[in-house]
């Protein structure tokens, strides 16, 4: 994680994360009950910018559901981008759309999106004392 963080430090200003932060709090007041996350990626000096911004929800059971059985299938890249599809809500639409800032810069941080929570089973089936 440290070096995502200096990434992300580095990549981004103090006034763009302001920026990011606010978009997020509005977008956040729209959706109250999905996570909002804003996620950056550096464009190339084939890209018309050097940032991009894009702010996605958390995927519901019906879009999970959907990437899921593209992955089952095998089929990991266009499952990525049926979940960025339809969890993107504002921002850099190229994202999505760009086959280059998609593949090598969007699918890489979308397994923010898809994180599984930590639990704990507890087995309830042993004899108890």
């Amino acid at each position: 994680m440290e070096e995502n963080e200096t990434l992300e430090e580095n990549l981004i200003s103090e006034s763009l994360q302001k920026t990011i932060d606010e978009n997020i709090a509005k977008l956040r007041e729209k959706n109250p009950k999905c996570r909002i996350y804003g996620i950056v990626v550096k464009g190339t000096e084939f890209d018309e910018k050097p940032l991009y911004v894009g702010y996605f929800r958390e995927p519901s059971f019906k879009t999970f559901s959907k990437y899921l059985s593209f992955v089952s299938n095998g089929q990991q890249a266009p499952g990525m981008r049926a979940l960025a599809t339809d969890c993107f809500l504002e921002g850099d639409k190229e994202l999505v759309d760009d086959d280059s800032l998609f593949l090598f810069g969007l699918m890489g941080q979308l397994a923010q999106l898809i994180e599984m929570r930590h639990g704990q089973l507890v087995n309830l089936s042993k004899p108890r004392k």
